[in-house]
């Protein structure tokens, strides 16, 4: 088996016909090497191939989120520069093929003849999203630099739960290269997604923590896989009650990964019973690290700086404004604008965006660690941490949470008095339906 999403499975061979047949029509339709070919579709069998033709035929993959409203599908297809856009009607139907006009023509080909392969958005959590080119070359690199640690094979089987559009290069096309079944069972029910996991017998799992809390609670019976053997968490940081939920549930630790659309997989964490959000670990071997000071000076072991990153499979290019990759590196480091520290064993703690520091009278306070409290109560779905005015101390620290069941701010103001200092508190909690989040899965700051 290749691929199976429920209505649909292939074997290797199936799927290699499917994309020869779907390489046909976009030539017939018109589309040729070098071109930018937004996907806008559902995951599953049918998007993998059109993906996966796409690049079969030397044009560039630009997926783009098919929950998006209109006008945030037009504003990316605009940003992106997309030729044309391949999308799916309605569920089951077979994907249309148009010829879009962009506002300016991009050129061909600007990292040279048959050289780009992918581009897509950054999950633009912080800021303006900014096109992200990668080349045949660099997708390589990083499949390779990253199953360093996933340690994926032909005997394994992928239940996969993220969206494409927004993991992809060294995710999905990691599995495909390298021979391992994908299983889609997002749009699923918990239980349903386990029934399916069980009769493909998946031996791994990529999901978010929100997937990880939903498959912590099924009930007795309906197991994971008894041959489930990696569990990685990814798009935002792990609380230590969900790890902690699943291992008791399924035996399994859970994987922090870090995956950056501008570098690729360079930390995959041990998983180890008790492991804090964003306590990572030692980068993957092929990977280096620097924690750096404002001045781009590196900092003492233990102190807090901004995580740079080096190594194989780091982007080719941000489309607009244009700027390789030599222009943007460091002395050959990615800097991620994440905060972090290192010990003297090389094991690397994220402690949040480097933007995102509270200046509290002068105490420098993380929004990861003040979450981290808020996350571990059991009546915590999910928080957002962020500073707020305060007329004495120059700022305080503010909470957005929202809640699995009821219960009162003040409540929750008490469990953080326990355990955290005075200054890192928060000065305000309020209880909101829903936080906001991009289509990653990432909560938006």
């Amino acid at each position: 088996m290749a691929v199976h999403d429920g209505a649909t499975a292939l074997t290797w061979a199936e799927l290699r016909a499917a994309v020869d047949a779907q390489v046909a029509r976009f030539v017939a339709a018109g589309i040729v090497p070098g071109q930018r070919v937004a996907l806008i579709a559902p995951d599953g069998a049918p998007a993998l191939i059109s993906a996966l033709a796409v690049l079969r035929l030397g044009a560039v993959h630009a997926p783009i989120d098919h929950t998006l409203a209109a006008p945030e599908i037009e504003t990316a297809l605009t940003a992106l520069g997309v030729d044309w856009q391949v999308r799916q009607a309605e569920p089951g139907a077979p994907h249309a093929v148009r010829q879009v006009t962009p506002a300016v023509s991009s050129p061909l080909d600007p990292l040279g003849p048959g050289q780009s392969a992918f581009l897509r958005l950054s999950s633009g959590t912080t800021g303006a999203a900014k096109g992200v080119l990668l080349s045949h070359g660099t997708i390589a690199a990083r499949i390779a630099a990253a199953n360093d640690g996933l340690q994926l094979g032909p005997d394994d089987r992928m239940l996969w739960l993220l969206p494409m559009a927004y993991h992809f290069a060294v995710s999905v096309l990691l599995y495909v290269d390298r021979g391992c079944a994908i299983v889609f069972g997002n749009r699923l029910r918990a239980t349903d997604t386990a029934a399916a996991a069980r009769a493909a017998g998946c031996t791994a799992l990529y999901a978010s923590p929100w997937h990880l809390r939903r498959l912590a609670e099924l009930p007795a019976g309906a197991d994971l896989p008894a041959g489930l053997r990696l569990v990685v968490s990814t798009t935002t940081a792990l609380d230590a009650g969900t790890a902690a939920a699943f291992r008791a549930r399924h035996g399994l630790g859970v994987r922090q990964g870090l995956g950056i659309i501008e570098v690729g997989l360079p930390f995959l964490s041990p998983g180890e019973a008790g492991e804090r959000p964003g306590q990572l670990g030692r980068p993957l071997p092929a990977f280096s690290v620097a924690i750096l000071d404002a001045a781009g000076q590196p900092v003492a072991p233990g102190e807090a700086g901004e995580l740079a990153i080096a190594g194989p499979g780091l982007l080719d290019a941000y489309l607009t404004p244009w700027r390789t990759r030599e222009s943007i590196l460091d002395h050959g480091f990615f800097r991620t604008g994440d905060l972090a520290t290192v010990d003297g064993d090389g094991a690397v703690t994220l402690l949040g965006r480097l933007k995102d520091v509270i200046n509290v009278g002068g105490v420098k306070v993380f929004p990861l660690e003040v979450e981290t409290v808020l996350a571990a109560h059991p009546a915590v779905r999910g928080c957002r941490v962020s500073a707020g005015p305060d007329p004495r101390l120059g700022e305080q620290v503010v909470a957005e949470v929202e809640l699995s069941v009821p219960v009162e701010p003040d409540a929750l103001a008490a469990w953080c008095a326990d355990r955290l200092a005075p200054l890192k508190r928060p000065g305000r909690i309020t209880v909101v339906d829903r936080l906001p989040m991009t289509g990653s899965g990432k909560v938006k700051r």
